[in-house]
Formats: C-alpha cells, sequence, structure tokens
C-alpha cells in the first residue's frame, strides 16, 4: 500500500503498526466475550491486501488475524481509523469484508466458509461521531418485507474523543498513542504535548523510547498548526538532564532538525489543514487543486488559509 497521505494516518500506522500496542488495545477494549474465544498471543499483522486499487486513496486500515483458543480457525480484526466523522463508511467497511472474502476464496480453494471479520472504527475527530450505527439504516424506505434481504452489518466504534484520560486505559505505549490522538486538535497543544513527554518516561527501553518520541513530535509538528519547532525544542529542553532517553533524542534529532525535515513536515501540516477548510467549505477538492496546494510554498498557503475564511468561492481563495 502507498505511504498514506495525512499526518494521522501515518502516526496511526506506525503506532498501531507495532503489535504489543495493538495487542494491549485489544485486550482492553474487545468485548470479554470475544477475548475469551480468541489467544491475543497469536496476533500478527496480516499480509494479505484487502484494498482494491479503488480504495487505496481512502483507506488508513490495519488487518489483523488471531487464532482462535483450541482450534485452528482464526479471526480477522478489522481497524479503520477516522480523524473525522464519515457518513458512508459502513459502506466502505462492508467492501472490505468482502474483499477479504474473495481474497480468502482465492488462497484456500477448497474453503466453504469464510473466516468472521470484526470491524472496529478508532475515532479521535474534533466533532462528534454522528454517522449511522447500522447497514441498514442507511437504506431507505426500508418496508418490513424487505429486512431480510438488506445486510443486518455493523461495527465496533472506540471513540476517543469523548473519553477522559482516565478512562483510557492500557500500558504506557498504549494510553500515549491514544492520548496523542485525542489531543491532536489541541488549540493549546503544549500542555498536552508536556504531558505526553512525561508519560514518555515512563517507557524502560531507551530504544522504544526513542522511536516512539520521534514519531510522536513529527505528528504533533505536522498535524497541529499552532505548534512550531522552535516549541517543541522548549518542551524538550525542559527535560531533566540526567534522562538519557530525552538527551538521546535531543543529541540525534533536534540539533538536526531542520536535516531531518521539521520544516517539509511543518509545510504539510498546513497543506492538510487547508484541504480540510477546503472541503468543509466548498466540497471534496478536485486532483489539479490537490496538486496545486502541494506544490505551493509556505507564503503563499498562508495566504491561502487567511482568505477561506472570507472568501465565497474557491477560485477566490487561490487566485
Amino acid at each position: 500500500m502507498d505511504e498514506l497521505g495525512t499526518p494521522h494516518d501515518r502516526y496511526f500506522r506506525e503506532s498501531f503498526g507495532r503489535l504489543e500496542i495493538a495487542r494491549d488495545f485489544l485486550f482492553q477494549n474487545l468485548p470479554a466475550a470475544l477475548l475469551a474465544e480468541i489467544d491475543l498471543t497469536t496476533l500478527e499483522i496480516s499480509k494479505d491486501t484487502y484494498v482494491g486499487e479503488d480504495l487505496s486513496e481512502d483507506c488508513s486500515d490495519l488487518v489483523y488475524r488471531v487464532a482462535c483458543r483450541g482450534a485452528e480457525l482464526q479471526v480477522y480484526l478489522l481497524f479503520e481509523h477516522k480523524s473525522r466523522p464519515e457518513h458512508w463508511v459502513l459502506l466502505q467497511l462492508l467492501r472490505y469484508v468482502v474483499a477479504s472474502g474473495e481474497e480468502y476464496r482465492k488462497q484456500h480453494p477448497q474453503a466453504r466458509r469464510l473466516p468472521p471479520v470484526y470491524p472496529l472504527v478508532l475515532y479521535h475527530g474534533s466533532r462528534q461521531w454522528r454517522v449511522p450505527a447500522s447497514f441498514q439504516d442507511l437504506v431507505e424506505p426500508l418496508p418490513e418485507a424487505l429486512v431480510p434481504y438488506v445486510p443486518q452489518f455493523r461495527y465496533a466504534l472506540h471513540d476517543i474523543s469523548v473519553r477522559t484520560n482516565a478512562e483510557i486505559k492500557g500500558e504506557v505505549l498504549t494510553r500515549l498513542v491514544q492520548l496523542a490522538l485525542r489531543h491532536i486538535y489541541s488549540r493549546e497543544p503544549t500542555g498536552p504535548l508536556r504531558e505526553l513527554l512525561a508519560l514518555m518516561r515512563q517507557i524502560a527501553d531507551q530504544t522504544t523510547a526513542t522511536e516512539i518520541l520521534s514519531t510522536l513530535l513529527r505528528y504533533y509538528v505536522q498535524a497541529n498548526t499552532r505548534l512550531d519547532e522552535e516549541t517543541v525544542r522548549t518542551l524538550l529542553k525542559e527535560t531533566p538532564s540526567g534522562d538519557a532517553i530525552m538527551q538521546t533524542f535531543i543529541d540525534r534529532y533536534i540539533e538536526q532538525g531542520r536535516q531531518q525535515g521539521w520544516q517539509k513536515g511543518r509545510q504539510e501540516g498546513v497543506s492538510n489543514v487547508l484541504l480540510r477548510q477546503i472541503e468543509r467549505k466548498f466540497g471534496p477538492p478536485s486532483e489539479s487543486v490537490r496538486a496545486r496546494i502541494a506544490s505551493a510554498d509556505p507564503e503563499t498557503l498562508l495566504s491561502w488559509s487567511e482568505r477561506i475564511l472570507t472568501a465565497d468561492t474557491l477560485d477566490a481563495v487561490l487566485h
């Protein structure tokens, strides 16, 4: 799969692509009845791809395989990450499930049954999640006589945005990742980021801590336009000098920050915010508009971001 196009998607995949985080998250959040049926020690990322070319630009999912206890059967756990409400998520998920069934048939030509799929949507957006929870809610009219013929398909929702810090459970890595997603839209990101850095000091393994810290800071600089490199440097320098993890990170990344792409990350973050603003105000941007924004310099992006606040048309923004 091609590299995902938004900082949210990249951070989600980089974080939940770590099996220790995925396994702990599932242990904390799957229904007890399902946990009793599966063996999380067998969890692995599915190397099969269930996403066709027509879906490749829209997906940010991860698919895991896990064995059932005492059997050779497997359950597929489909993670779909959303940073904003999407009305048609059920249709998207159903297409993934069907595609997974077709792929399974190709790999197991003698099979006469399909393994179950557990679809889970992980949401952390700034707006309330108000989209249909059942596929039948998308169909209208739905006379009683037709109900048996319309899929009764649902998904599990894990909405981080409505949870308090105390309600986010798990080991330190699992909590840190969810808290980072929860606070990414903060209007005052310095405070939450300071708390995340403090939480990071609980990570025992220095290599892991350095990797997580790099991913976290890149995400916050790219996705929250209220946070700049100098603020991040200041926060890191507040760290006690005896903290080996933070000092390792500062030595390896911060002193070479610009060479490591901080400015590029900042520009990508502004571009993504502008694209979201355009979509909300004027509808989904065309490929030509996306390309124009992607190639714009920082000064032009800033100008467009200011114009969109008062412009009545997209042409007025990009003229």
